[in-house]
């Protein structure tokens, strides 16, 4: 019987020596004498350049997700412990700086911010609110920081931009409902002082449509009933 001639394979994502060459492979049609084992034993010692590249290759993989995996643990414990550091000797504002794309980097922002504020510092609050929405993925943290920045520019002296920001907070649906009640709120009361009729109302119907907002709710109702 005639059979075509056996090449080598070539593959040109495989080094030189990983290349299969059916040329020295044992066909067997051409002796049934060989057993099954003998077959096998043959197979292997005729590719085991081939085989041992892929073992080699699927350890290699396994070694480097188990390695990364490693590395990622390794980086977050020493976030926290430099987290734990900073917070104890009192150097949030650095460690905010300096991990301002982590979500520890967003939490000390957030704290220092908070701190700022209530000493009314209001440029050092703004600073460190800004920061917050690029490190957090909590969307009410962010919320939250939203907010105080608006109030910390409104404090600074820049009254309406500080208007404009809560206005955007408001307007935000992907921010929960109790956030944008809260500025909605705001907004209302600086309506009704400014005697904006129509912007008060539509604030406060804002306020009284919104889920899981019921403190706001309830301010709400008691200004109206005060008016």
């Amino acid at each position: 019987m005639n059979r075509p001639k056996k090449n080598k394979i070539h593959n040109d994502t495989l080094p030189e020596d990983m290349q299969a060459d059916e040329r020295n492979l044992i066909d067997t049609e051409e002796t049934e004498e060989v057993s099954f084992e003998d077959r096998i034993h043959l197979y292997w010692m005729e590719n085991k350049g081939f085989i041992t590249g892929c073992v080699t290759v699927l350890a290699l993989l396994i070694i480097g997700f188990n390695g990364m995996k490693m590395y990622v643990s390794y980086a977050e414990s020493k976030i926290q412990s430099a987290y734990a550091e900073a917070s104890a000797n009192d150097s949030l504002e650095a460690f905010a700086k300096e991990y301002s794309d982590k979500a520890l980097g967003g939490l000390a922002a957030l704290q220092v911010a908070d701190d700022a504020y209530n000493a009314e510092d209001y440029a050092t609050a703004a600073e460190y609110y800004a920061m917050v929405p690029g490190a957090l993925e909590n969307d009410i943290l962010i919320g939250r920081a939203k907010i105080g920045l608006a109030f910390a520019t409104y404090y600074e002296g820049d009254g309406e931009n500080g208007l404009a920001q809560l206005r955007d907070v408001a307007a935000d649906n992907t921010l929960p409902q109790a956030i944008r009640a809260e500025a909605a709120y705001h907004l209302a009361v600086d309506a009704d002082v400014s005697g904006d009729e129509t912007a008060f109302e539509n604030y406060a119907d804002q306020v009284a449509k919104a889920t899981s907002a019921g403190q706001w709710q309830q301010r709400m109702q008691v200004y109206q009933q005060r008016r």
